[in-house]
């Protein structure tokens, strides 16, 4: 072989190499674009779980407490507290954007915005629920009149 020969010389053509690069990045765009839908989903779901589980808990505490105990939302707000006939806060949640439970949603679908259990446990009314939804989509909770929370995709 001769100093000047460049049939020896081995490596990556540059457009060998921009064809590396465009794949990796188109790679990278899907993979990015199916975490974002994966962390909003992941999101939705687990709020709508805490809703879920702060009914069960509001129903416990009507129980334990042997008095009526409600589940009041600020809809506005995207908050809830939990409270006691005698007006007692037993628990508050927030789900705005402070939260990491952030919806962009939250509507109560009971008379003045509540939920009630009374001292056995069951709902005042017949059935309730509660949407919560973000960008992405909603998830509903509803609970039926002896109260069982169950969270479904209307």
């Amino acid at each position: 072989m001769r100093p000047g020969d460049r049939t020896s010389e081995r490596g990556f053509t540059i457009v060998e190499m921009l064809i590396v690069v465009t794949i990796l990045s188109l790679v990278a765009l899907i993979a990015n674009t199916s975490y974002r839908s994966f962390r909003e989903r992941a999101i939705l779901n687990r709020a709508a779980t805490v809703v879920a589980a702060d009914m069960a808990m509001t129903r416990s505490y009507a129980i334990r407490e042997r008095q009526n105990v409600s589940l009041v939302a600020d809809e506005s707000n995207r908050m809830y507290v939990i409270r006691t006939a005698a007006g007692d806060t037993l628990a508050a949640r927030i789900l705005d954007s402070s939260s990491d439970l952030a919806v962009d949603s939250l509507n109560v679908r009971a008379a003045g915005d509540s939920i009630t259990f009374n001292s056995r446990g069951m709902l005042t009314t017949a059935f309730a629920q509660v949407d919560v939804g973000r960008a992405s989509g909603g998830r509903r909770v509803q609970v039926n009149g002896v109260g069982r929370a169950r969270i479904i995709t209307p």
